[in-house]
């Protein structure tokens, strides 16, 4: 992390996300940050008023880094399907490494919770709206977007951990096998 006269909130909590997949949530406290940064509690809070405040906004980044980008730069294609193979290479050249590590986390941290439900609500709402685009009902597409959404971060705890390719070529295979068994069962 670069050293100046002030380290942005972006700074802390990108560094604080790097912790996070490095050594665990027990690192996250406010002296031990400072400690591995170098900087004062000044710094730490010119940024945020509490540790609370931190998980809130940390959270919060995390949400709008790897969630609403996400969805935004997959929004940027015309066709529900397009959408979704983009959303797919987003997801495969982005570091997610802290989407395991904040789900470890939220066992042991009930605000983590809170910010996961409205992360994964989010997530399958946008999948669902995809799968809608193709022709397929709200409830089952709701269906699918629970099922290959849940499938993929199951993958992200199997060990050995397969590569975020493969997780993703399987998610699809499962969407594209559930969506050609709805069409089968219209015709």
């Amino acid at each position: 992390m670069k050293k100046s006269n002030r380290t942005s909130r972006e700074e802390w909590l990108d560094f604080a996300l790097g912790q996070l997949v490095s050594f665990g949530p027990a690192v996250l406290t406010i002296a031990k940050l400072c400690e591995q940064l170098k900087l004062t509690k000044g710094s730490f809070y010119h940024h945020f008023s509490n540790r609370n405040d931190f998980i809130k906004q940390l959270m919060a980044y995390w949400y709008q880094t790897t969630t609403l980008d996400f969805i935004k730069i997959a929004n940027e294609e015309n066709s529900p399907l397009e959408r979704l193979q983009r959303l797919d290479q987003v997801i495969a050249a982005s570091n997610i490494d802290a989407e395991r590590h904040i789900r470890a986390w939220a066992l042991r941290e009930p605000t983590i919770v809170q910010h996961l439900e409205q992360i994964d609500h989010q997530r399958t709402q946008y999948l669902s709206e995809c799968y809608q685009g193709l022709g397929i009902d709200k409830s089952r597409a709701m269906d699918i977007a629970t099922l290959t959404y849940s499938n993929f971060l199951g993958m992200l705890f199997m060990y050995p951990q397969p590569s975020i390719d493969t997780a993703l070529r399987i998610s699809a295979l499962a969407s594209k096998t559930l969506i050609a068994d709805i069409e089968g069962e219209d015709r």
